[in-house]
């Protein structure tokens, strides 16, 4: 998925940690990443050590819970307080 400048998103399962994750790329390099742990039942953002603009960050989180849905036990995600 496209959005603002050279930042598109993707999902993409990762076997070996045992959950999916939402990817951030820039000019096709992934420079982000949302993974939900279904092993440890955790949602976790690493950002690579890029400085990322906030609305990008923003509309990321949001692709993020919308792709990466529930765990794969059926429990939902953490919300924010």
């Amino acid at each position: 998925m496209k959005i603002a400048g050279p930042f598109s998103m993707q999902t993409a399962s990762d076997i070996q940690r045992d959950g999916l994750g939402a990817e951030l790329l820039c000019d096709q390099e992934v420079i982000a990443e949302v993974f939900r742990s279904d092993a440890e039942r955790t949602l976790i953002i690493t950002t690579f050590g890029n400085d990322i603009p906030l609305v990008v960050i923003e509309e990321f989180i949001s692709y993020a819970r919308e792709r990466l849905e529930k765990f794969e036990d059926g429990s939902s995600l953490p919300s924010a307080p």
